[in-house]
């Protein structure tokens, strides 16, 4: 089978391994810093700081001089109440579904990078048409993990912090990635049944 690979082709393939790779960065970054959940505190003076940071790894206690206490949710969270969103609940199910939205947020990263640098496959497509399936399948399984995670800690965590931000754009620019590459992948791909089709008419006309 041979592709025929136009302008448009090639501009929704590096249109999605793009968004791909923004959304692999802003995901990343925002999985790995702790300003998921913040809240502030006013000092006798009027001065307002953040005195508490969390993500769904661990969390920190800061003061006014930048100094942070920081601990991991399996060994303090017993002793240093961070995770307080839910009043009625106890610390053990708020571990569990940080433990899982976790585990699905990574998950999620995992398909973003596995869908963006099989988005590059689709230059190879003539070597085997089930090319194009990959990319959009992973894409759309990082799409539902990471929506998924955020989903899961919004049970326990505020997201009033800028990580938070950057890992609901990342979601964003995912979906976006994905309908790129859906759409380039039904343009290049050549299904038989079509193409014989085609090609009978093209013999009746003649």
């Amino acid at each position: 089978m041979v592709v025929k690979y136009n302008t448009c082709n090639l501009a929704l393939i590096s249109l999605s391994v793009i968004f791909g790779a923004i959304a692999l960065l802003l995901a990343c970054v925002g999985i790995g810093s702790s300003n998921w959940q913040t809240t502030s505190t006013n000092t006798t003076t009027g001065q307002t700081y953040i005195d508490r940071v969390a993500n769904f790894f661990y969390a920190c206690r800061l003061n006014l001089t930048g100094d942070a206490q920081c601990g991991q949710r399996s060994s303090d969270h017993n002793d240093i109440q961070y995770y307080i969103i839910n009043l009625t609940g106890n610390s053990t199910e708020w571990n569990l579904h940080l433990n899982f939205a976790a585990g699905l947020s990574i998950i999620g990263i995992i398909f973003i990078f596995i869908g963006t640098i099989t988005n590059l496959l689709m230059f190879f497509g003539d070597r085997s048409t089930w090319i194009y399936l990959i990319a959009p399948t992973f894409l759309f399984n990082a799409c539902l993990f990471m929506l998924a995670g955020l989903a899961e800690g919004a049970r326990v965590l505020l997201y009033n912090g800028y990580s938070a931000s950057l890992y609901e754009v990342a979601h964003v620019f995912i979906i976006f990635s994905l309908l790129t590459s859906a759409i380039a992948a039904g343009c290049l791909h050549d299904r038989p049944l079509y193409t014989q089709a085609h090609k009978k008419l093209k013999r009746i006309k003649k």
